[in-house]
């Protein structure tokens, strides 16, 4: 629905006062404008600088009264009393520093005036409250209606684009307003268009295609600011995975399930996928790799920043986050390591006041109900510490439990390290063979750290990369496989009917422990208790 309809609905619906969340003072000037001109009404517009102002047919004009935040409250309630004035709007601009606990008499005249209205003493009078923050006295919160403005979507980007080609006298051959280019500056605001826009056309002298990374270079700066969110370039592709062969096949099947042709067809988009397993099994590399595959922006959800020590604050960060994710959509939003921003969950009404469960709640319940085309992917390494909300099918499309690579797996992941740096030609099939062998229980993290220590002994004893290099460095290797093998053999349990295998292959044998080798405490605790 379109927000001046969701609007219209609520002046129609006799709601007395409605605050609109957001920093685009010019698109709610515009919201409201229309709203009046549909309903017939007067628009009536007050803000700090100019006090009260009516706005008439694209003109403003000063009112004699209204100038300070009281007067403007008092005509209000005496203007919505004249029985010869005219059904109007009042816009309140920026209005929440004066809704503070000792400007009591403020309230007080919006509370009369929402009374007024919910008793018909008075009726066909509205109140708009316009801010970027969410902030609402108590005395105020039954009574107001809060509506929370999306981004400027494709068309309003075009009128923005027009604006920034006429200000600085773009000719028409060098202007090219295709969908792509307005695509490139989705999640930004007005301003933040409008700036980006215009610099391009400034030192560029023409607004296309070409001018996308400059647009997209602006777009990241704007998102490292919000702190909640990462934009990321990858440059890994599916095929830089080794192995994991039922996951990169999941994925190749829904590559196309953001295009028109399979909305067309009835298929619905596809939410996202948790991968579950060891760190350094591929489970990030699988979030970047799909990205690149499916040519989507990527978007790192960082937990931990979320918190804020503002009461209300981490709630707002939250959803600012899921908004903007929704605003780049369709778009990919990677969360690594979500257990650690779930921890605490169960017990956070005692320890932290409710707010990692309302946190969480408010993500699960995007989750489940979102319906722009974001999505997401989930990475944990920890399964006793993830809700069992978040395991139930709904939420995500699949489960993926990512195991040890098997022998062939790893052979595959050594190969591509070695192509990477220039040096598979160096090795035949057999050394490979053996070096796959040879670090049976390694994941593909450990692999790589393997193979870059054997670089470094090469090139310290003076000799091109050496199979025997490789070697040396996989002995002196203690890999996760011994140091947390309970743990592994815990999860392979829990995964069975739980999860679906991210290899076809059948998971190796761990090598067992000696059991006069010393271990920590926590090499051998049950993650399930």
């Amino acid at each position: 629905m379109d927000f001046t309809e969701k609007l219209k609905i609520n002046i129609q619906s006799s709601a007395a006062i409605n605050q609109i969340i957001s920093h685009e003072t010019l698109r709610i000037r515009a919201f409201c404008s229309r709203a009046a001109a549909d309903l017939e009404r007067e628009l009536y517009i007050w803000n700090s600088e100019f006090g009260l102002r009516h706005f008439h047919n694209g003109e403003y004009k000063d009112e004699d009264e209204g100038e300070e935040p009281h007067e403007v409250l008092e005509w209000l309630l005496e203007h919505s009393r004249n029985e010869k004035r005219e059904d109007f709007i009042l816009l309140l601009e920026d209005f929440h520093p004066f809704l503070t606990p000792d400007n009591h008499k403020l309230i007080g005249r919006l509370r009369a005036f929402a009374v007024a209205v919910a008793t018909r003493d008075i009726s066909g009078c509205s109140v708009v409250l316009s801010q970027p923050i969410s902030l609402l006295p108590p005395e105020l919160e039954k009574d107001t209606q809060i509506l929370e403005m999306p981004l400027p979507d494709t068309g309003d980007l075009r009128k923005i684009l027009d604006q920034a080609q006429q200000r600085y006298g773009i000719n028409e051959r060098d202007y090219k307003p295709t969908s792509s280019l307005l695509e490139s500056a989705l999640g930004l605001s007005t301003s933040e268009a409008q700036l980006a826009f215009s610099k391009a056309a400034y030192q560029f002298n023409r607004l296309t295609e070409s001018e996308i990374p400059f647009i997209v270079k602006e777009k990241e700066q704007v998102i490292r600011k919000s702190g909640h969110l990462e934009y990321f370039h990858p440059k890994a592709t599916l095929s830089d995975i080794g192995g994991l062969d039922n996951l990169k096949s999941w994925l190749n099947r829904r590559r196309q399930a953001f295009s028109k042709d399979a909305r067309n067809f009835g298929l619905e988009t596809p939410r996202g996928i948790l991968l579950l397993g060891l760190p350094g099994t591929g489970k990030s590399l699988a979030a970047k790799a799909v990205a690149n595959a499916w040519q989507l922006p990527l978007l790192r959800l960082d937990m931990g920043k979320i918190y804020g020590g503002i009461v209300g604050q981490s709630e707002e960060n939250i959803r600012s986050a899921l908004q903007l994710a929704e605003a780049l959509s369709p778009s990919i939003l990677w969360v690594d390591e979500i257990e650690k921003g779930m921890s605490g969950m169960q017990s956070s009404g005692a320890t932290d006041g409710g707010t990692t469960s309302r946190v969480l709640g408010t993500f699960l319940t995007w989750m489940q109900e979102k319906e722009k085309p974001v999505f997401v992917v989930a990475t944990a390494n920890h399964i006793a510490q993830l809700p069992p909300e978040l395991l139930r099918k709904g939420r995500v499309d699949e489960i993926f439990f990512v195991d040890l690579p098997v022998h062939k797996d790893r052979k595959e992941i050594i190969s591509i390290h070695l192509q990477r740096r220039n040096r598979l030609e160096d090795f035949t099939e057999t050394e490979l063979d053996q070096l796959a062998s040879e670090s049976q229980g390694f994941t593909g993290a450990e692999l790589e750290e393997a193979i870059k220590e054997a670089m470094f002994l090469a090139f310290d004893d003076g000799h091109q990369l050496k199979k025997e290099d490789i070697s040396r460095s996989i002995k002196q290797t203690t890999p996760l496989s011994q140091t947390m093998q309970e743990m592994i053999l815990q999860t392979r349990e829990w995964a069975k009917g739980r999860a679906v295998p991210a290899s076809s292959s059948e998971p190796e044998a761990l090598e067992k422990l000696s059991k006069d080798k010393p271990r920590l405490k926590q090499e051998g605790e049950n993650p399930f208790i």
